[in-house]
């Protein structure tokens, strides 16, 4: 057998070889790994996150008798404890891995049916590695479908309302006011010195929730109540099922200059930033949604009209919702807040039925705002100043709540003819000439052009606010205004021998007007 002596190989191929070497990216060279596996448990599903390294691919697969979900990962090792992580909660009994011959495999194992959806993430560098996400909800049998969502344009609602709650306050009704905890799950938000930002930013905003609930007249809803991940698109969405009044976005700051203090507060703006800092800010919120969001789908013409109405006029109020809790926190010295109200394009913020402020309450990276953030009291100090803003606000535009462009009844566009006046337009439909002019920010004197769009819709009647004085009694003041007794006592929430004091505002509703909740 012929033997062909090796040659050692030139300088030329060994430095192309280094070359090539160095050319190929490493993700290319390294096998697919799973680096950790995450789970988080939210009220209505479940979220499992796989990380990942290397060029991968992916298969999602589904399996009965038992229920479960298999996700396997040709060629793929795990770089991670491979022991079952016991979850169970409602929907997800287990995660388990197994390593197979052709890959790395992970298996859910599910409770019941249900249903689910799953998409890839790209890494965020410094931040992120790749991710692969998937949301398990339930699915019972026999479980009725939910109510249909009604535009607020020209269809009737398909579903009985509550019935209404006797107001507890001079605001005559209800003020709902949403508390939305940034971050959460597999967003931590900043991370300073071991402290997470969406843990405080809870501890905030459930102990707003309790100073919110105990004051009479108003209520509070959480967006999430536990560490899990809610997108900004489902932030707004729970927003508006709870049909909110205000909503308030809690976050923590932070800044490569110590010096940096105080309160901070943020509205939207559709046009660009007040400032690069707002514009930073705005950009590093929104990537929230780079963890699996939904954006809103424009509707028809006529829907887009009030959308943009509302929008509008939310964005002016929400300014002034910012400037009051300014001029709230700075009763607080402690608090610090003197810089300015600023605008940004936050997506969090863009709300069409409520205005929406977005509050920095202090910064992780200055000492004496780190003090206040990682204790119970200064945590505490930050929830009373804002709800005590909040009150104040609404104390100063309780007409805001009655406006008819927010109305929750049926809004109807007319399309203006020729002839048409708003006396002819308001007779015809049965509303007020004020109602339109509100609704559509006109003047009396304004000329209506044929083929404007006008908004339609009768607004719920602002209760009249009396302040009791030396002298008057219950009976007296019923007698008064022209209601019963009972309407009085029961607009206060009062008993016919409770004293009343001079100064106390009391409600007067006309009987058999119909309160929010009822249309």
């Amino acid at each position: 057998m012929m033997r062909i002596a090796s040659r050692p190989l030139s300088r030329r191929v060994r430095l192309l070889t280094a070359l090539l070497w160095v050319l190929i990216p490493a993700s290319a060279l390294a096998a697919p790994s799973i680096g950790g596996i995450r789970h988080w448990t939210a009220p209505d599903h479940t979220r499992v996150v796989l990380d990942l390294a290397g060029d991968y691919s992916y298969e999602i697969s589904t399996r009965s008798s038992p229920e479960r979900i298999v996700v396997d990962i040709p060629t793929g090792a795990f770089g991670c404890d491979t022991g079952p992580r016991p979850v169970g909660d409602e929907i997800l009994h287990r995660v388990r891995c197994n390593q197979l011959r052709r890959g790395a495999q992970v298996v859910l194992d599910l409770k019941d049916a249900y249903r689910y959806k799953y998409f890839a993430l790209d890494a965020i560098p410094g931040k992120k590695p790749r991710r692969i996400v998937i949301d398990i909800f339930p699915k019972r049998r026999g479980e009725p479908e939910p109510p249909p969502r009604v535009a607020e344009g020209r269809k009737k609602p398909e579903s009985p309302t509550p019935v209404a709650k006797a107001p507890r306050s001079t605001l005559g009704r209800e003020v709902v006011v949403v508390i939305d905890a940034g971050h959460g799950g597999e967003d931590p938000g900043a991370i300073y010195r071991g402290h997470r930002e969406k843990n405080i930013a809870l501890d905030i905003a459930r102990r707003l929730k309790r100073e919110i609930d105990a004051r009479p007249g108003y209520r509070a809803v959480l967006t999430r109540k536990g560490d899990y991940f809610v997108s900004l698109a489902r932030r707004r969405e729970l927003a508006d099922e709870a049909q909110g009044d205000l909503m308030l976005s809690i976050h923590c700051n932070s800044a490569p200059n110590g010096q940096a203090g105080g309160v901070e507060l943020y509205y939207l703006s559709t046009k660009g930033a007040s400032s690069r800092r707002a514009q930073a800010l705005a950009d590093l919120e929104n990537r929230a949604d780079l963890v699996g969001g939904m954006h809103p789908k424009a509707g028809d013409e006529e829907y887009r009209l009030v959308l943009n109405r509302q929008l509008k006029t939310n964005i002016r109020r929400s300014g002034k919702v910012a400037e009051a809790l300014r001029l709230a926190a700075r009763k607080d010295s402690q608090l610090r807040a003197n810089r300015k109200v600023k605008r940004a394009g936050l997506a969090v913020c863009k709300m069409v039925s409520m205005p929406s402020v977005l509050v920095e309450v202090g910064f992780f990276t200055n000492r004496r705002d780190f003090q206040l953030l990682t204790s119970p009291d200064g945590r505490g100090r930050y929830a009373r100043w804002l709800a005590n803003g909040v009150e104040e606000y609404f104390r100063q535009n309780r007409s805001t709540l009655y406006d008819p462009l927010f109305a929750r009844t049926d809004k109807l566009i007319y399309k203006v003819k020729r002839g048409d006046n708003l006396t002819r337009i308001a007779r015809r439909f049965g509303v007020s000439i004020e109602d339109i002019v509100r609704a559509n920010h006109l003047k009396r004197g304004d000329h209506l052009g044929v083929g404007d769009l006008l908004l339609v819709v009768a607004a719920e009647q602002e209760p009249v606010v009396h302040t009791v004085k030396r002298g008057e009694n219950l009976t007296l003041i019923a007698q008064r205004y022209g209601v019963s007794l009972d309407s009085l006592l029961q607009a206060n929430r009062l008993d016919r021998s409770d004293f009343l004091r001079v100064g106390q505002e009391l409600v007067i509703l006309r009987d058999g007007i119909a309160q929010r909740g009822s249309d």
